[in-house]
C-alpha cells in the first residue's frame, strides 16, 4: 500500500490509539467519538485507495453503503450506534437526551473501542490483499 489512503489509516490508528488512553483515563465520551473518527477514517481511506472520492459526512452508515465490496453488514448493528456518538458527544447543547442512558460508560466504551478496532484491522487487511 502506498499513497493518500496510507494518510487516513494513519490518522485512524492514531485515534484508536488515543482512544486507548482514554479508555485507561476513564474519558468514555472521548473514547466512543474517536472511535467514530477511527472507523470514519479508515472508511474513508477505502475509498481513496479505490479511486473514488468519499463524500463531505461524517455518516458511518452512509460511507459503508459507498463500500459494498467491503461487506460490513455484520457491523451494522454497532456501526449505527456509533454514529450516534458523532453528534451529542462534541456539542453540549446536543447531550440532553440524545442518549437515553446518558453519557457513555466504561462498557459502552470498550465496545465502541472494539468495534472500531476491528473495522480498522478489517479494511487494513482487505486494502492489502487488494495489491
Amino acid at each position: 500500500m502506498s499513497g493518500r489512503h496510507e494518510e487516513w489509516l494513519s490518522k485512524a490508528e492514531n485515534d484508536l490509539q488515543f482512544a486507548e488512553v482514554g479508555l485507561k483515563e476513564g474519558f468514555y465520551a472521548q473514547v466512543c467519538f474517536l472511535s467514530q473518527q477511527a472507523i470514519e477514517k479508515s472508511l474513508k481511506g477505502a475509498m481513496v485507495a479505490l479511486g473514488r472520492s468519499y463524500p463531505k459526512s461524517h455518516n458511518l452508515m452512509e460511507l459503508s453503503k459507498k463500500l459494498p465490496e467491503l461487506s460490513l453488514k455484520k457491523y451494522a448493528e454497532h456501526v449505527a450506534i456509533i454514529d450516534g456518538y458523532y453528534v451529542p458527544l462534541r456539542y453540549p447543547d446536543a447531550m440532553p437526551g440524545t442518549k437515553a442512558s446518558g453519557a457513555p460508560n466504561k462498557a459502552e466504551a470498550a465496545q465502541a473501542l472494539s468495534i472500531a478496532r476491528k473495522i480498522f484491522s478489517f479494511v487494513s487487511e482487505f486494502l492489502t490483499s487488494r495489491r
